[in-house]
């Protein structure tokens, strides 16, 4: 992306009713743009839903790619090898990486967790 392609996605992005208050550029590691509106800061605390999906897919595909881990099938269990299973917790060795990255963990819950969190923020 060219710097005059960024300025206009960030003007773009300043001037419509997009939910966007943050943009930060990187090149080689270093920031080379930074700029917050609509009275945010960078100390802000921003609800980004689902943003944390797509980061997790790239983190696990650099992971495999690395040979970090084997796959998404790959057992959790596997990086716990010191942990104490408990009275009940019948299921834990069944639960894979694609569990928890697709939310399918085979657990059940009482209420809607994110109820509770959602409420504190």
């Amino acid at each position: 992306m060219t710097k005059d392609e960024l300025h206009k996605y960030v003007e773009e992005s300043k001037g419509n009713e997009s939910n966007i208050c943050q943009i930060c550029a990187f090149k080689d590691g270093d920031a080379v743009y930074s700029d917050n509106w609509r009275n945010f800061t960078i100390d802000s605390a921003v609800n980004v839903n689902s943003v944390t999906k797509g980061v997790m897919a790239l983190l696990t595909g650099i992971a495999i790619d690395n040979g970090f881990i084997t796959g998404t099938d790959q057992k959790v269990m596997d990086f716990f090898p010191n942990y104490t299973v408990k009275r009940g917790e019948k299921t834990i060795y069944n639960v894979t990486l694609e569990h928890l990255l697709t939310m399918t963990a085979p657990y059940k819950y009482r209420s809607e967790p994110w109820i509770m969190l959602y409420n504190k923020t």
